[in-house]
């Protein structure tokens, strides 16, 4: 799939909104994954010569937006939808079972959660909207997690590209075995920054 969109975006106007655009339709239930999309825009940017923070930037806001439309599409047609056999063909009950786990476990943090959950994120972010849960909150706990992960995809497109260039074969083979370790790398910023937050508090709580 990353052969085909760089191949498609490249060297056309699009080769910027062109991947802005699929990440929307990732919200609208488009079946591409969000993190190669991601990656195809760091590859692109690279070639087009636009800065890392240029193009995190607008991915971040194509993020947001098409999970933004999930969890709305939840909270005002989540009942409708959730009895339709079409969407539990989408999201069988045996998912949907996972997915309220997570939200009865970690409740607003399992929104955390769904950014680093590829196969529960769109349905996590859906139940959510259906469950009523905030929208500043579920914009807070997404925001925070997107902040890590777009960027990180997106240089890893970047690199990818600096190393490889047009050796395709070579470049998905690295991509395979560097995807998960990318995704771990961003839960562990992610934690760390939690950790460092918790004890700022705690020390801040203290009496002088």
């Amino acid at each position: 799939m990353f052969e085909s969109l760089l191949e498609y975006f490249q060297g056309t106007p699009f080769s910027l909104w062109g991947p802005f655009g699929l990440l929307l339709l990732c919200g609208l239930g488009l079946p591409v994954p969000e993190d190669i999309v991601l990656v195809v825009a760091g590859a692109l940017g690279q070639i087009d010569g636009r800065t890392w923070v240029h193009v995190s930037g607008i991915m971040y806001v194509g993020v947001i937006g098409g999970d933004t439309m999930i969890f709305l599409a939840g909270r005002h047609l989540g009942t409708r939808l959730l009895a339709s056999a079409w969407l539990q063909r989408v999201l069988p009950p045996a998912k949907q079972v996972k997915v309220e786990r997570v939200m009865e476990r970690y409740g607003a943090m399992g929104l955390f959660l769904g950014r680093f959950l590829p196969g529960l994120r769109a349905p996590i972010f859906f139940t959510a909207g259906s469950m009523k849960v905030s929208f500043l909150k579920f914009l807070f706990f997404d925001g925070v997690a997107a902040l890590v992960s777009v960027p990180i995809f997106v240089w890893l497109g970047r690199w990818l590209w600096v190393e490889f260039g047009d050796d395709l074969e070579q470049l998905n083979e690295t991509l395979a075995r560097t995807h998960s370790y990318s995704l771990w790398i961003a839960c562990g910023l992610v934690l760390l920054a939690a950790v460092g937050a918790w004890l700022w508090s705690r020390r801040a709580r203290k009496p002088v």
